[in-house]
Formats: structure tokens, C-alpha cells, sequence
């Protein structure tokens, strides 16, 4: 009863969150009626809506969502699925202001300003509208963090196999989940875990990737989550790449960037038809291919690993620019923009993996004669306005993790380096996952602004922490169930 009752009185208690939440859960509903049924984009949503019909791993990247397409697929609806995520954006928000309100006892309107930019940025509004892995990718990413990070002392050993296991599902929907898997595991290393619960979280957080793995493996007969990951990786080098230089063997010199002057921002190299790529035979994602391109990868970053190093950190600072970069193409960057909801990317007919078509998958999933994006007047014009001035600044990103980092050097001077199982402070684990969503697509493929907005919640949610006391917040602070007793009662 204590938990229903703390419900019941969170509006009256927490007034300053709840408008927000309101008025969240409104500008959401107006771009369910502004956009319908959903936003394509292009190739990836395409592949997506295949997955969930044939239930075939796509080559060219992990499939997770498509399981959580086909999951949904029974209401045969495509404004469903985009609701579905609107509405994990909108507990993203809750999830951080009541970790903050409870384990930190930060002030409700400081909490709140925390939840702000989930709750009302419209680059994360157009994302949720998207049939795309991105959001529900950060949902897991930010349910991992709260169970991690519920507990002050004796943190219960479900709740790390709870963190454990939603970064390997984040793994399968978004390649970037397994290093930040990685990191999670070294954490708990650090913060001198149990032995017994360390080794549970491993075996359980590996069963979800062993599933995926075998699922690949039986239909393509290899082990491996896709068959693109060298070619991403190759085109990371192309921004760099000198085969004079390289030297590459005979057998991946067509995989040497054109010599034509300016070059390309390095993941067009994919996708353009002038591409090295198509120099080889074989489909783009083939295993040979694939092969080929991550040996000419790893060649080019140990003949040239300062070129590589200045690709990294220039595309990482894009991340942080006032305006949002044109980048890697002015054609993706629009993709973002409510403004072009309605274009087509690819087309109709576009084949798609297991043998169909892009018109044909869509009507076969949503059971409708058309699912091409419609903008209905005059909501579409107000999403349109609100894009142009509701969204975080890149600069502003840029001080929220400097932020971020001086809670945890602030930690540092408190309580010296000497101890492990504090180190960092509660900051470390948000801010180093912030860190890792901002830099591993850099490292290992390009700059895209739909890697960035992930990592805004969390990245809010470290710097909070540089205000927020590292202590338990009592019970009855603010009509909100406590670590306590919701361990209690579940």
C-alpha cells in the first residue's frame, strides 16, 4: 500500500516534473496525429520491417529491433510500434528523475531540468517517430544504468544481472551495446563486485548474444553478429587512407580510395555507387568482402595511426558544434527533419532481405494498402517550428559532459585514488557511458547525428550528478517509493 499511495500523491509532491511530463506526453501525441503512421528511413527501417516478417538476421546489421517489430507485429499497426517508443522516451524521462529524486536527493526542479532534454528535444521526439533500433537502444542503455545505480551500499545481485543482461540486448539491437557491455563488466571488476554475482551477471548477460550468435550462425552458417563490421571500419580509413603508404596486397588494392581530390565523409564510401566497394564482386555485406575490408582497415590504421587519430577526434567533435553538421551528407542529415517526413528515400520497389519489397514488406506488416508517411495540417507545421528551436545545441552537450567530468574529479579530491570501490564516484559509470556512445561510432565508422541523441539522457544524468548528494534520500522525502522499499516489494 505504501508503494500505491506514493503514486497517488507524486503529482501533488513532484508538481514541477508532472507539468513536464504533461506537456512531454502532448507534444508527443501531435506528432503521432502530425505524422502517420510513422517516419521511414529509407535502407534501415526497410530492413527492420523485413526482419520481423521472415525472421532472418539481416547481414548488414544486428537485428534486435526487428524481433521487437515482430513482437508487436500482431497489432499490425506501424503508428503502434512508434507509439510504443514514444512512450519509452517518455519513462527514459521518469527513470531519470526518479533515480536522481531518490538514491541522489537532488531537488525536484533539478531532477526535472535533468529529464528536460528526453523529455522535449525534438531530434529525440523525431527519432521515437522513426521506425528505427535508436530508441529502444537507449531505453535498454538507461535501464542497464538505473539498476546499477538504485542501491547505496548493498546493491542486490539480480540488479547487476538486470543491468547485465539489458546491455546485451542493447548489444543485439545496436552493435555499440557490446562494448559498453564491456564496460560494465570492468566497472563491476572495479567496484569490487562479488565474486558469485560478477560471475552470474557474465554467464547471464552472454545468453542473450549466444541466442543471437546461433540464430545467424543457422542462417548463414557463421558465427558472427553481422558481416559488415569490416566494412564499416574500412570506411572509417577512406577519410585517410594512402595506399602508397598501405601497400596493400594485390587482393585489396581495389579497395584503395579513388585519387580524386576532396574526399567523401568516410561512411558515403558505402553507400555511394562509385564506391572501392563495388570493385570487388559480390554483394556489399558479402563474407569475403566484409573480410577484405577489415584487413585493409587494420592495415590502414597501423600504417597511419595519427591520420587515424585526427579522423577520430574530428569527427568526435562534431558531436559539439552550435549548428548541427551537415555530416556524413546533407541527404542523411535531412533525414532527421520533420521537414522532409514525407520524402521517399529509397524506393517502392527496393528489394529487401528474403525476398520482397519495401511497398510490399510495409503492407504486409501493417495490413494496409499504403504506409507512406503522411503529414496532416496543422500539426506537421507545428513539429516543423518546434524542430527549428527545441533541441540541444551541441555546445551545450559539450559543457554537460565537461559537467559530468568535474563530478567525478571532484569525487577524486574527496576520497583520493587510493579507493577503488569509490572511485570516480556515482558520476563514473554515466559519464564513461556517455563517453563510450559519443565515441565508439567515430572509431569505428562515422559521425551521424542519430548516435549522438542516445547519449544526451545519460550524459544529463552524470552531470546531475555533480550536484546531488551521494547519500539516501529518506523515505518520505517526496511521496516516491525508496530503494527500500521497492526491493521489498518486488
Amino acid at each position: 500500500m505504501t508503494g500505491v499511495r506514493a503514486i497517488r500523491s507524486f503529482p501533488r509532491r513532484n508538481p514541477a516534473f508532472t507539468a513536464a511530463l504533461l506537456l512531454a506526453v502532448a507534444i508527443r501525441a501531435i506528432t503521432i496525429v502530425a505524422f502517420r503512421p510513422a517516419i521511414w528511413f529509407g535502407g534501415d527501417s526497410a530492413s527492420y520491417v523485413a526482419v520481423a516478417l521472415r525472421l532472418q538476421p539481416d547481414v548488414g546489421r544486428t537485428s534486435g529491433y526487428g524481433i521487437m517489430l515482430f513482437a508487436l507485429r500482431p497489432l499490425h499497426s506501424v503508428i503502434a510500434v512508434v507509439a510504443v517508443q514514444h512512450v519509452m522516451g517518455l519513462l527514459i524521462g521518469l527513470a531519470i528523475y526518479l533515480l536522481l529524486r531518490r538514491r541522489f536527493a537532488l531537488p525536484g526542479w533539478g531532477a526535472t531540468l535533468a529529464a528536460l532534454p528526453v523529455l522535449f528535444d525534438a531530434y529525440q521526439l523525431e527519432l521515437e517517430h522513426e521506425v528505427l533500433a535508436d530508441v529502444t537502444f537507449q531505453f535498454l542503455i538507461v535501464g542497464a544504468l538505473v539498476a546499477a545505480m538504485w542501491w547505496q551500499r548493498e546493491r542486490p545481485a539480480w540488479a547487476d544481472v538486470t543491468a547485465g543482461v539489458l546491455l546485451s540486448l542493447a548489444a543485439v539491437v545496436r552493435p555499440i551495446g557490446l562494448p559498453l557491455l564491456a564496460l560494465y563488466i570492468c566497472y563491476l571488476l572495479f567496484r569490487r563486485a562479488r565474486w558469485r554475482a560478477l560471475g552470474v551477471t557474465m554467464v547471464a548477460s552472454a545468453l542473450p548474444l549466444v541466442v543471437y550468435l546461433a540464430w545467424f550462425n543457422a542462417n548463414f552458417q557463421s558465427v558472427n553478429f553481422t558481416r559488415s563490421e569490416g566494412v564499416f571500419l574500412w570506411s572509417r580509413t577512406m577519410s585517410f587512407a594512402n595506399c602508397a603508404v598501405i601497400k596493400p596486397p594485390a587482393a585489396e588494392r581495389g579497395l584503395c580510395p579513388p585519387d580524386t581530390g576532396r574526399r567523401l565523409a568516410a561512411s558515403s564510401y558505402i553507400w555511394v555507387a562509385a564506391s572501392p566497394l563495388a570493385r570487388i564482386p559480390g554483394p556489399r555485406f558479402s563474407a569475403r568482402k566484409n573480410n577484405l575490408a577489415m584487413d585493409f582497415a587494420l592495415r590502414a590504421i597501423a600504417a597511419q595511426p595519427a591520420d587515424y587519430a585526427g579522423a577520430v577526434l574530428h569527427d568526435f567533435m562534431l558531436s559539439f558544434y552550435w549548428n548541427r553538421p551537415q555530416h556524413p551528407s546533407t541527404f542523411t542529415a535531412d533525414k532527421y527533419e520533420f521537414a522532409f517526413a514525407e520524402r521517399a528515400w529509397v524506393a517502392p520497389s527496393l528489394r529487401t532481405p528474403g525476398g520482397g519489397t519495401l511497398s510490399g514488406d510495409q503492407r504486409a506488416y501493417s495490413h494496409s494498402v499504403s504506409s507512406a508517411t503522411r503529414a496532416y495540417e496543422p500539426y506537421a507545421g507545428f513539429m516543423r517550428g518546434y524542430q527549428r528551436f527545441v533541441y540541444l545545441r551541441g555546445t551545450l552537450l559539450g559543457i554537460i559532459m565537461l559537467i559530468g567530468l568535474a563530478a567525478i574529479v571532484r569525487s577524486l579530491r574527496r576520497g583520493g585514488v587510493t579507493r577503488l570501490d569509490r572511485w570516480g564516484g556515482p558520476a563514473l559509470l554515466p559519464w564513461l557511458t556517455a563517453f563510450g556512445l559519443l565515441l565508439v561510432p567515430v572509431v569505428t565508422a562515422d559521425f551521424d547525428l542519430r548516435y549522438v541523441v542516445p547519449s544526451v539522457p545519460v550524459a544529463c544524468l552524470a552531470a546531475a550528478l555533480a550536484f546531488a548528494k551521494d547519500a539516501q534520500a529518506a523515505d518520505t522525502a517526496d511521496g516516491l517509493p525508496s530503494a527500500a522499499v521497492l526491493s521489498s516489494t518486488s
